[in-house]
């Protein structure tokens, strides 16, 4: 369930929560639960009780997916951004194979089909010579080429397709 703004800034109103505060989960429930207690139709003898109260639940919903979105996105983001560092640190020669077991990347078996020791993908011949810097910028813009990708974008925020194609 993904809120726009204003669904967010309702929602956190509902639960009686300032939208420039940083929300937790803990924060949240705490609050739903303080309003559920006194909205709830069994405690409450208004006769818009009933409504209050699932109104309640949809924005306690609301405010908890977003925050759980919120986080997820951000630790994505932080392991992209790692796994990218350590990326370009080995296409400097960096022997970075002890950091990415500790990131929980490893290396697939010989047997998996991959050739480890070909630095890049093997659709891209580098043309250097030896001990020659290849160019990678052109190595990768290839590889984007081919799998229908633009150059819009970046690698922590991700590649789109041009516009009007299916994937």
């Amino acid at each position: 369930m993904s809120a726009t703004t204003e669904e967010l800034r309702q929602a956190c109103q509902m639960l009686q929560l300032d939208p420039c505060q940083t929300l937790t989960p803990e924060l949240v429930r705490k609050q739903y639960l303080k309003l559920a207690l006194r909205l709830h139709p069994d405690r409450n003898p208004a006769p818009d009780a009933a409504e209050a109260f699932r109104n309640l639940g949809e924005a306690y919903e609301l405010a908890l997916a977003s925050v759980a979105q919120g986080a997820a996105a951000q630790l994505e983001k932080r392991q992209t951004e790692a796994l990218l560092s350590v990326f370009f640190r080995a296409l400097r020669g960096e022997d970075v194979r002890a950091e990415l077991g500790r990131m929980g990347v490893h290396q697939p078996p010989s047997d998996f089909g991959v050739d480890l020791n070909s630095p890049f993908d093997a659709r891209v011949e580098l043309d250097g010579d030896e001990g020659g810097a290849a160019d990678v910028a052109a190595a990768f813009r290839d590889i984007f080429q081919e799998e229908g990708l633009t150059e819009e974008g970046d690698p922590v925020d991700g590649y789109a397709f041009p516009l009007g194609e299916e994937i």
